[in-house]
């Protein structure tokens, strides 16, 4: 999916590699990491030319930010963990170390579906699910890409699940397919609008951007989070609490429940973008490291 501006530097840094039943391979994750990349990036953007680093929890950033003295914010999810108000049990003091280990932010904006802290703000959702106009095709959107295709269509085109059509989107699919009751297709922002406005529910892993999308269109919703993936267990968990339909497993027999159950949660989030643009903007000045010839 393209953008909609032109990108200035693009280095490969670190990512998650998945092995079956959609688990993190921390092993497939640390060999394909590109260290030699993460370094490039420290040395050839021009981090000092810049007055605020703004960050999604990205290393090359936010630690090219911190060497070079840069003002520099970490928004999203991944934040709220960080917070004493944390509304589920986790090792908050692990959590804080791999932030700042990993993604060193001198200021933090989180975000989650339930603000629980000061720097807590609901999610961005975007303009077209705001005014996008709801209908009911009869099928359940799937976005599950840590586990595989074949995987996927075991589970959707087995006996129990027949009578019911599933939409699939695949990070490896190049163009549309039919099988069955299943029908599979690339990654597309255009078409999976289409779809997450048209569908009678979601099945996705612990992410934040589709659930929150999820919600806030009120549709129903089935989370299979990542496993060994912190953020997605803890967002798990409290919409676990939240009424949402939870699972650690891509089971057949569940989902068939899941479906047949007409409850669903609606949460009509307030726009908080132009707070959190103000709380961006209103981050305090601190003095330059560095000194200009």
């Amino acid at each position: 999916m393209g953008l909609p501006f032109e990108v200035n530097y693009e280095y490969k840094g670190l990512s998650f590699y998945y092995g079956k039943k959609g688990k993190i391979s921390v092993l497939k994750s640390i060999g394909k990491a590109n260290i030699l990349s993460f370094i490039v990036g420290l040395m050839k953007v021009p981090f000092r030319e810049y007055d605020l680093i703004i960050s999604d929890f990205e290393p090359i950033t936010l630690w090219g930010a911190k060497i070079a003295g840069i003002k520099r914010v970490g928004i999203g999810n991944m934040y709220s963990m960080t917070s004493k108000k944390f509304p589920v049990p986790r090792h908050l003091s692990f959590t804080n170390l791999y932030a700042q280990l990993i993604c060193p932010a001198e200021n933090k904006i989180a975000m989650h579906f339930q603000k629980f802290d000061d720097f807590v703000y609901y999610p961005v959702i975007r303009s077209e699910i705001r005014n996008a106009v709801l209908t009911d095709k009869n099928f359940t959107l799937v976005y599950l890409n840590s586990f595989r295709d074949e995987e996927l269509m075991r589970c959707f085109t087995s006996e129990n699940l027949s009578g019911h059509k599933f939409v699939i989107y695949s990070a490896v699919a190049t163009c549309k397919m039919e099988y069955k009751n299943c029908t599979i297709k690339s990654l597309s922002n255009e078409n999976f609008i289409a779809d997450i406005t048209a569908c009678s529910g979601i099945i996705t892993a612990g992410g934040f951007q589709t659930i929150s999308e999820a919600l806030y269109l009120g549709k129903k919703l089935f989370v299979i989070p990542i496993k060994k993936q912190s953020e997605q267990t803890s967002n798990a968990k409290i919409l676990a609490q939240m009424g949402v339909n939870t699972s650690e497993e891509l089971h057949s027999g569940e989902i068939k429940a899941w479906i047949d159950n007409p409850d669903k949660v609606e949460i009509k989030f307030e726009d908080d973008l132009q707070k959190i643009v103000d709380a961006i903007l209103n981050i305090p000045e601190r003095p330059k490291r560095w000194k200009v010839a």
